[in-house]
């Protein structure tokens, strides 16, 4: 921290004890802020907290930016602080105090809610907060906004195993995506409708999914998005009974991620256990043995940690 914040900090402190309502809320705000930035998350936390109280005792005089802004500022902190399930509780309880200020803003605390949910994995939790926020849709959300919202709803329920609804609001998200013309979004909807597709064993719709998404990898060369997407084309192909081009998609997608940094070592287990597989059904049994036997450790030490 440089001199002149040093003196600010110093100041605000001196200033505390003589200020009382917005001005001590401001302040408290102030040095949050510069905790905050030299990562100490529990001095940040309790500056915002207390500045929380002042604002809710004076909600009519105060804006409902400024109350946003110190809800945001709490849950931040505790991200920060690796309590995620404690950050979404806080947006939830803010939710309440939001809704009679702004509709929209309480929605965004909401959405965020279940962010922070899903980061405690708390999956049910997360799909009631993002399906509520979809409900609640007011004649003011944009179209990108409904869009996302039923991608957070199709994510989550592919999440938990409810394909068929997953693949309706993905779905549906696509379309959204498509209308604002958002290519990104509508790689991650294909990506999840072709997991949801080989889950329900239909090969043809799961194949031309994992094909658009690959696709759309390929064209933005990210490397990621593309070890995905041959996985997922691969595990369709293997649907189709087309073998040989799922063996030649999962030794490809092994290979980038290998090489990637960091390498999605769950994702090397998925990966080889495909190749094994297809080693097996074409009667190579010693050679998937090899597979299955070397990566039997880091299997292990994956589901251990």
């Amino acid at each position: 921290m440089s001199t002149e914040n040093k003196i600010s900090e110093k100041e605000l402190w001196s200033k505390l004890p003589n200020s009382t309502g917005v001005d001590k809320a401001e302040n408290l705000v102030e040095l949050s802020h510069l905790a905050y930035n030299r990562a100490d998350y529990k001095s940040a936390l309790a500056l915002c907290d207390n500045a929380r109280e002042i604002y809710e005792s004076l909600k009519e005089s105060v804006s409902q930016q400024e109350l946003l802004h110190v809800y945001e500022g709490i849950t931040w902190s505790l991200r920060k602080l690796k309590r995620p399930a404690d950050a979404a509780q806080v947006a939830l309880n803010a939710v309440e105090v939001l809704r009679e200020i702004n509709h929209g803003d309480a929605m965004d605390m909401l959405r965020e809610a279940g962010e922070y949910f899903y980061s405690a994995g708390d999956y049910e939790k997360s799909l009631e907060c993002h399906t509520q926020a979809m409900m609640e849709v007011d004649p003011d959300t944009c179209d990108i906004t409904i869009g996302f919202d039923h991608y957070s709803v199709g994510f989550l329920h592919q999440k938990m195993g409810n394909y068929p609804i997953a693949i309706a609001h993905l779905q549906k998200a696509r379309d959204y995506f498509k209308a604002e013309k958002k290519p990104e979004p509508i790689y991650y909807c294909d990506e999840y409708l072709a997991v949801c597709h080989i889950a329900l064993k239909n090969g043809l719709e799961a194949l031309l999914h994992a094909q658009k998404a690959l696709d759309f990898a390929d064209t933005a060369e990210d490397v990621a998005m593309q070890v995905r997407s041959r996985y997922r084309l691969g595990c369709a192909k293997v649907l189709m009974a087309e073998f040989d081009e799922a063996d030649k998609l999962f030794k490809k997608a092994l290979s980038m991620n290998v090489h990637s940094d960091p390498v999605d070592w769950e994702l090397v287990v998925d990966l080889e256990k495909e190749i094994a597989s297809i080693l097996i059904i074409k009667g190579s049994l010693g050679k998937a043995d090899e597979i299955q036997r070397r990566i039997k450790v880091l299997e292990e030490t994956l589901c251990d940690a």
